[in-house]
């Protein structure tokens, strides 16, 4: 038998430089399909889909919300050549009837025990329309992803360098940020895969990583033994962020700490220092600056925009806020009646979709992608990012260029 998994193309943010990084969810879900199954992965933004593959099911993993629309065509697309379609990620547990209506089975929340089934219930012919479960699969029994399943020189490489590995460490959060549905997708508790399974994983992949855990800071001992552990892996990564704490910004960058991702939400001295702290501790910020809050107006979006511009980030990635289903954000203007825009392919943080309080929607566009221009105006992002690449550079002694040295770096 044979499982086709696609990963359906996505509306990228128009001021961002394109960097298609291996998708984890199609790999993890591949993970729990038996050995008695054919699996194949096919990542839509960087190779087309076989129309007319002999699969026996088709599974689609769309994690953004912006992916759904796309995925949906693919599922009438191959149904229509009889195939049995199968949907699961993250945006099939915010809104899993939608879901519903395009697909034979769809899996709702993690997939670990729930794809095994699905399948079994295939070769069986008793495939069930809906399979969830309640609670969470255990966090120590979850297999590791196929990273095999992809052709990394092939799709996954820039400038004769691999792109970065996606790696899971953890799942849920216990902090409930306004704009994130991590809390009602994964919970409110912060778990913890073994480290020993976190450390196989990270041998299989390249030599950069990105730790995809909504939040590292959730846990201040637990950070500062993941970091131990990983150094000496001879691994280079990028995080969300991690404690501002000397002990263990020391400990990340001794692990290989490249960079992190920071989210700005506003103009003060905290944010200031935790960059400088990082900076001090050699490890690059990029911040990730949300546009667009109900205490945003149009002037203190403007001094904001200048603000960015004298905290040394190395990198900016400009997002509107977007009311993604099960979100505070969502509930909150949903009850106010101030989304007028249900078009999930404009719900990829570059559109504003909802009605802002202190502007006009136009004003918010326009602010938004004025960020994006006065931020790289001097320095293009492919300029910034090559000098933080170059700073990594430095830091890996002895390392040359894919096809100057043994083995292949990113």
């Amino acid at each position: 038998m044979k499982l086709l998994i696609i990963y359906p193309s996505w509306p990228k943010l128009p001021g961002q430089t394109r960097f298609d990084l291996p998708p984890l969810g199609p790999i993890q879900a591949a993970a729990c399909v038996d050995e008695s199954w054919q699996v194949e992965v096919c990542d839509e933004n960087v190779q087309p889909v076989d129309m007319d593959s002999d699969c026996d099911v088709l599974g689609l993993s769309i994690m953004l919300t912006c992916q759904a629309p796309r995925a949906y065509e693919l599922a009438h697309a191959f149904r229509a050549r009889g195939k049995k379609v199968l949907i699961g990620g993250l945006h099939v547990g915010l809104c899993p009837e939608e879901a519903a209506e395009h697909a034979d089975s769809i899996v709702v929340g993690e997939a670990e025990g729930l794809i095994e089934q699905a399948l079994a219930d295939f070769q069986t012919g008793q495939m069930k329309p809906v399979y969830r479960r309640e609670g969470f699969p255990d966090i120590a029994q979850v297999p590791r992803p196929r990273r095999e399943l992809y052709d990394k020189k092939k799709y996954y490489s820039h400038k004769d360098w691999e792109l970065v590995d996606l790696v899971e460490t953890s799942r849920g959060c216990r902090f409930n940020c306004y704009p994130c549905c991590t809390p009602y997708l994964g919970g409110r508790q912060h778990r913890i895969k073994p480290i020993e399974s976190v450390l196989a994983d990270v041998d299989s992949c390249s030599d950069l990583m990105f730790i995809v855990d909504n939040s590292l800071e959730q846990n201040v001992e637990y950070q500062k033994e993941l970091f131990r552990r990983l150094a000496g892996h001879g691994k280079h990564w990028v995080s969300h962020p991690i404690s501002c704490d000397s002990e263990v910004l020391k400990l990340a960058r001794e692990a290989g700490c490249w960079y992190v991702y920071h989210a700005v939400y506003n103009i003060s001295d905290k944010i200031k220092d935790r960059i400088k702290m990082y900076h001090d501790h050699g490890i690059g910020v990029e911040g990730t600056i949300l546009l667009g809050l109900d205490d945003h107006t149009e002037d203190f979006t403007k001094r904001f925009i200048d603000f960015l511009l004298t905290v040394e980030l190395d990198l900016a990635e400009f997002t509107i806020l977007t009311p993604f289903p099960h979100t505070e954000a969502y509930n909150h203007l949903e009850r106010e009646g101030r989304i007028f825009d249900r078009d999930w392919r404009h719900y990829n943080a570059g559109h504003v979709v909802y009605e802002p309080k202190q502007m006009s929607v136009d004003t918010l566009q326009r602010l938004f992608d004025q960020a994006w221009g006065d931020f790289y105006r001097d320095e293009s992002q492919e300029l910034k990012m090559s000098k933080l690449f170059l700073q990594l550079l430095r830091s890996m002694p002895g390392r040359k260029r894919r096809g100057e040295s043994q083995g292949t770096h990113s």
